[in-house]
């Protein structure tokens, strides 16, 4: 029997982190079907193309309640499973037998696991290891051939990330595409190990390596305490509307759900359409042609700015040369 207020908890979340209503919909229906535990599937639209999402619902142990606990983000799938399939990596055991090593609804995963042997492998996916079609193996080092519809995600693996969802609370769907993309997302409900709470901007770290759970450390520059001041930073370009509270909110809003923001800016006289990016992490703002090409942003910004920046150096110059007898 179905929880009412259960279920509606779990679609003001799902509406809440920007879900769509079929996504809704369908787990409504999932658990009114009765399953204890399932998987639904979404896509958003990122700059770089589609972003997959993968969301865990399950049903305690204890009581007729279900959870929302997290979902999955990962950009650039180039091979798709079917509901409930799952990929099956075979590698040798100790005494030379191929033994199912990972079932994983992962790509990226089954293919580092399948890449740890040099010898003898096997990756095929299914509904079940009996089932499951063989996609590559490897034997006495050589790969068999590999689907052509396969070799873009075999050579550049996706990149998957767990996003957390705390009773509602954790990055919305767009944010988590945005993140994947390399982009920052701004946080104002965040809460440190000890309970207090705090606003920071965020970044994944994909520089450094992945925990044993196959996610990025998540970089934070916590507000205001790191220095990145929005505000303040769009205020140095001749932005066109700023001066509107609503149209210089909404520009904010965006860069800190992690969008690129597309606005007009007075250049020799003339507006340009420019996009914006934030990145607190260099305290600057990154500036892109609709094009997507990197603009430099001394040839965007007032005036006024420029020239605050060249006394300034003119300065730094004389102090040196006093200090040097010059």
């Amino acid at each position: 029997m179905m929880n009412e207020n259960n279920i509606k908890g779990l679609k003001e979340e799902l509406v809440g982190l920007g879900f769509s209503q079929e996504t809704v919909d369908r787990m409504h229906e999932s658990i009114a079907l009765g399953i204890t535990a399932f998987t639904l599937r979404e896509q958003v639209q990122g700059l770089n193309g589609p972003v997959d999402l993968d969301l865990y619902f399950r049903q305690s142990s204890k009581s007729e309640y279900f959870y929302f606990n997290k979902f999955e983000v990962t950009q650039g799938k180039g091979w798709s499973l079917e509901e409930g399939q799952q990929y099956f990596v075979l590698l040798p055991s100790a005494d030379g037998k191929l033994e199912l090593k990972l079932q994983t609804p992962r790509v990226a995963e089954a293919l580092e696991e399948f890449k740890k042997s040099d010898q003898t492998a096997k990756l095929g996916f299914g509904r079940s290891l009996e089932d499951a079609q063989l996609i590559v193996e490897r034997v006495d080092g050589k790969l068999s051939q590999i689907p052509t519809e396969f070799i873009a995600t075999y050579r550049n693996p996706p990149v998957t990330q767990t996003m957390w969802v705390d009773r509602g609370r954790g990055f919305t769907a767009q944010q988590a595409a945005n993140l994947m993309e390399g982009r920052s997302v701004y946080r104002d409900d965040l809460m440190s190990q000890a309970g207090t709470p705090y606003k920071a901007w965020v970044k994944l770290d994909v520089d450094a390596e992945r925990d044993r759970h196959h996610n990025y450390a998540m970089n934070t520059y916590n507000d205001p305490s790191y220095g990145f001041d929005l505000r303040s930073l769009l205020g140095s370009y001749p932005i066109n509307g700023m001066e509107n509270r609503t149209i210089s909110d909404g520009i904010i809003a965006a860069l800190q759900n992690g969008d690129r923001a597309l606005v007009s800016i007075e250049k020799e006289g003339k507006l340009e359409p420019v996009y914006l990016e934030a990145t607190p992490r260099f305290l600057q703002l990154n500036l892109y042609s609709k094009e997507g090409k990197a603009l430099k942003r001394e040839e965007y910004q007032k005036q006024v700015v420029q020239q605050v920046g060249k006394e300034k150096t003119k300065h730094q110059k004389q102090s040196v040369n006093r200090q040097m007898g010059i």
